[in-house]
């Protein structure tokens, strides 16, 4: 007789991360409870982006065709009460970081459904727990996986030699007297130790091929040896380029939705769900309003009723 619990996953791709959803697989593949549903809801674009992950766990991604913020939100309510009523499960398990779910969870609970939940480090405010602390059976949040580069030693840099260091200077000679003679003997001689060559400052360095010798009175002939001086032409600037050239604001929206940078229009739908997820749009704003504040580089296709954005280009001319 089969004792584990009946369960039903339901993810909302559009709030977690394929990274939490991994770790959130692994701890309830270790509990050995049996997950008879397995269904994940997203966007078109979210489907391939979940792809590996649903194909490794056997999960069923059901994207979403509809127009509208809500619209992965509102499926996946409607799956998760039918499948209370028509295959009783004994508990239902909620991936997501999104507050909406408040009144889901509270049905299911009322249908005799033990309701646990999984969110996302950084997508679930400190008010979301809170509050989901008061609905869910049970919630949890998982932070991301991050790892740290392995360091590196400095590279030793190539091509170049280490500079010679000059010998010490050599200390003044001094004449060694002999001591005195005693009286009736040969008069003192004195045995002069040769005096070294005067002391010369010598640098070789990797720049200079030959040593060079520092002299202090240097002849006609060595003046006429020198070497003439070799200037070099100043830098360049280089030229501003195009990414340095965007605003901020536009940077960050190229950035949440690389589609928009080939000028080819783009679903607002796919947009609105980039943006959110990047914290540029809030849950409750609007995807053409956010655009006509930045009309001077996108443009909104029809003008009468958007349903597609066009990023109109980065060069110099456009930004104008």
């Amino acid at each position: 007789m089969d004792t584990h619990h009946r369960i039903a996953l339901l993810i909302d791709a559009d709030n977690v991360s394929v990274d939490v959803l991994r770790q959130i697989m692994r701890r309830l593949e270790l509990s050995g409870e049996r997950l008879q549903h397995r269904r994940a809801y997203g966007s078109v674009q979210k489907a391939a982006e979940f792809a590996e992950v649903c194909r490794d766990h056997a999960i069923r991604f059901l994207p979403s065709t509809f127009a509208g913020p809500n619209a992965t939100d509102i499926a996946m309510a409607i799956d998760a009460v039918e499948l209370m009523l028509r295959q009783p499960v004994e508990e239902v398990v909620i991936v997501s970081s999104d507050m909406d779910y408040s009144p889901l969870i509270v049905r299911l609970r009322e249908l005799g459904c033990r309701v646990t939940g999984y969110g996302q480090q950084g997508k679930s405010g400190r008010d979301i727990e809170r509050d989901y602390e008061r609905v869910y059976d049970r919630f949890e949040v998982v932070g991301l996986n991050k790892a740290k580069p392995a360091g590196r030693a400095p590279a030793r840099p190539v091509g170049r030699r280490e500079p010679i260091v000059a010998p010490p200077p050599v200390a003044p000679s001094v004449a060694a007297e002999t001591p005195a003679p005693a009286r009736g003997r040969a008069p003192r001689s004195r045995v002069a130790i040769p005096a070294p060559l005067p002391v010369a400052a010598v640098v070789a360095t990797s720049l200079v091929d030959e040593p060079v010798v520092a002299s202090a009175a240097p002849t006609r002939e060595a003046k006429s040896r020198r070497r003439p001086a070799v200037k070099v032409a100043p830098a360049v600037p280089a030229a501003p380029s195009v990414a340095q050239a965007l605003p901020a604001a536009v940077d960050a929206v190229l950035q949440a939705c690389p589609d928009l940078r080939g000028g080819t229009p783009v679903r607002l739908n796919g947009v609105a769900v980039a943006l959110r997820e990047r914290g540029l749009l809030t849950k409750s704003g609007k995807t053409t309003s956010f655009f006509k504040k930045l009309e001077a580089h996108f443009a909104l296709l029809p003008v009468d009723k958007p349903e597609s954005v066009r990023f109109l280009g980065g060069s110099a001319d456009g930004l104008g």
